[in-house]
């Protein structure tokens, strides 16, 4: 298999850049000044106008500027996420229930940046919206903090070159993933810069998540039949399942559907711990 090692390498060369402290400075640093470029250019398009073609590319207003500065971030969390799936699918999971809390935040300024100046009047048919995805982040937030608590490390092979084998298998559908997302942000930004209408990408992020875990559950089949962790990671692909499904719901399901998932993920994992595998059903779970 000297052909998978060439692709093995570069997933470690972008997960060193990307996981280290410069590429931490850089994804800092890019945010900060998405966010000032923007706000800058709201100032700019108060007092100039700009060129027709240009006009639409500038946030509305200040707080639009928030959401551009937010959905950013939301892609550097993707990124994060991809690389997480290869060392934890219990970790994926987690991380996939952060990049939801925050495009719930998000969908807070998104809504308030289309009613400005602020009044009630204009408000006040979006409330329970806000209200809802207020409510279902910090309870997401919360119910992390407790999925964190509980979850636990494991490998699911004992012998290590079938240990090692599955997680090169995973770092290969990382690198697919990686491609994908790039090739989605890619679309989007186009779509963006020239008013076509593309589909939204996290809704394409989702699918691809859904269908890159249940590659996963097949693949660990592969390496040792246990019903513990094939169910575990199944449920944790219907979390998935469940994001996707909240980010295309109204604002009051998207709420109540993200809750829901996340507290699918916490019992799944906290069951999982407490049931005892049978004799011979040895092995944890990656």
């Amino acid at each position: 298999m000297s052909f998978i090692r060439p692709v093995l390498t570069l997933y470690d060369i972008l997960e060193r850049c990307w996981e280290g402290p410069l590429g931490h400075r850089l994804a800092g640093s890019l945010l900060v000044g998405t966010f000032l470029a923007c706000l800058m250019l709201v100032e700019l398009n108060r007092f100039v106008a700009l060129p027709e073609a240009l006009d639409h590319l500038v946030p509305a207003n200040h707080l639009a500027s928030i959401g551009v500065a937010l959905t950013l971030l939301l892609v550097i969390e993707v990124m994060g996420l991809v690389f997480s799936m290869v060392h934890s699918v219990s970790t994926s999971v987690g991380r996939q229930l952060e990049i939801l809390s925050l495009i719930l935040l998000r969908n807070v300024f998104k809504e308030i940046s289309h009613h400005t100046p602020l009044s009630w009047d204009t408000l006040e048919a979006g409330m329970p919206g806000i209200a809802a995805a207020v409510t279902g982040a910090l309870i997401v937030f919360g119910l992390l903090a407790l999925y964190y608590r509980i979850k636990k490390e494991a490998t699911l092979a004992r012998d290590e070159e079938d240990r090692q084998s599955f997680i090169a298998a995973k770092k290969c559908i990382a690198l697919c993933l990686l491609a994908a997302f790039h090739f989605i942000a890619f679309q989007s930004l186009l779509g963006y810069a020239t008013g076509v209408h593309t589909r939204p990408a996290f809704q394409a992020i989702y699918t691809l998540l859904v269908l890159s875990n249940i590659l996963i559950v097949l693949l660990s089949l592969r390496y040792g039949h246990n019903y513990r962790v094939a169910f575990r990671n199944s449920g944790f692909a219907v979390v998935t399942v469940l994001i996707l499904i909240a980010l295309v719901a109204p604002p009051v399901w998207s709420a109540a559907i993200g809750t829901f998932a996340a507290l699918f993920a916490l019992a799944t994992l906290w069951l999982f711990g407490m049931f005892r595998p049978k004799d011979g059903e040895g092995g944890k779970a990656t």
